[in-house]
């Protein structure tokens, strides 16, 4: 994982830490029948309907786009429209990160969510605070913090399965 990724997710970590929120679970998904059962379409738009200026801003998601959903893409689109605003060294620092953030594994994205969510609830005075006392951590506090997190990840107990749908006995004959 690349070091300025994981400096980031400690740095989340220590931020949200520090506000003493918690992560809330999703909730299991509802139960369905073999009868309801659909294959999943992908959210619109499917990478083949965005522009070329889209898919040159959201180059490193190529090969995961059409496994996001909806509101994932939306956000997507709205970095991809002020991305040609963007000086070259900002859009390369924004394509690198993008890439490390395709290189994650789900249940890492959503901790990367969660914890940018929080951050960001925070006032932005209180927030520049807590990311100044974070910068200002010898390297190996920071990484005990990464550490610390993604422990803390790791034990939080899997969502629980969702019910079996109850199906009827078959008739007989």
């Amino acid at each position: 994982m690349h070091v300025r990724f994981v400096l980031f997710i400690g740095l989340a970590a220590f931020i949200a830490g520090s506000v003493g929120a918690a992560v809330a679970q999703t909730p299991p998904a509802p139960a369905t029948s073999a009868k309801t059962t659909r294959v999943a379409q992908p959210a619109r738009p499917t990478w083949s309907e965005l522009t070329s200026a889209q898919r040159e801003a959201l180059a490193p998601l190529a090969g995961m786009w059409e496994t996001l959903e909806a509101d994932r893409k939306k956000k997507w689109l709205e970095m991809a429209a002020r991305f040609p605003r963007l000086t070259p060294d900002a859009q390369k620092r924004m394509h690198e990160r993008m890439g490390e953030y395709a290189r994650l594994s789900p249940e890492q994205r959503k901790t990367a969510r969660e914890n940018f969510r929080q951050a960001y609830e925070l006032p932005a005075d209180q927030r520049q605070e807590k990311l100044q006392r974070y910068q200002q951590l010898p390297d190996e506090k920071k990484r005990a913090l990464t550490e610390q997190a993604a422990k803390k990840q790791a034990e939080q107990p899997p969502a629980p399965p969702a019910p079996a749908a109850a199906t009827p006995p078959a008739p007989t004959k």
